[in-house]
């Protein structure tokens, strides 16, 4: 065997992913994103100047509102929630933030209430331009569907 072949396979051994580190991702994602496929509620927070560029609570809710019905992941009741934060500066920076809230139980207290299990986000400038924020938003909504419906894909199916 040459001295690339073993020098290849002795950076593969030390330098490959940890035993079980597939597994344990797998797992983080399992108890991130799974709900059986369940739809969740939509919650929508605004702050900042997006009025003075244009951008409505409303015009995000009926974009976001729609992918999730074409995904079937929308509903109005109180289950498993997706918040979109907006925050809107003056002259042109943004935050949108992206964070999927699932029902949780505390062992200790045995109380139930929503948890954030997982988020997205960015932050940019916006150019007095609330199409580039919603076009942001879209980026990240299509990450996070992406994501649901692939841990959740055995539930999705039936």
């Amino acid at each position: 065997m040459n001295r690339f072949a073993i020098l290849l396979i002795s950076a593969s051994l030390c330098f490959g992913a940890p035993a079980g580190a597939d597994d344990s991702k797998a797992r983080w994602n399992h108890f991130s994103l799974w709900n059986k496929c369940e739809p969740l509620d939509l919650t929508v927070r605004m702050t900042g100047d997006a009025a003075k560029i244009g951008l409505t609570k409303e015009a995000v809710l009926a974009a976001v509102r729609s992918r999730l019905r074409a995904a079937r992941l929308y509903s109005d009741r109180d289950s498993a929630m997706l918040l979109v934060r907006i925050t809107v500066g003056d002259p042109a920076f943004y935050v949108v933030d992206i964070s999927y809230h699932k029902l949780m139980m505390d062992l200790a207290s045995g109380e139930t209430n929503h948890a954030k299990t997982w988020d997205t986000g960015t932050a940019g400038t916006h150019g007095r331009d609330s199409s580039v924020i919603l076009s942001v938003v879209s980026q990240h909504l299509d990450r996070f569907i992406d994501e649901y419906l692939r841990v959740n894909a055995s539930a999705c199916k039936s």
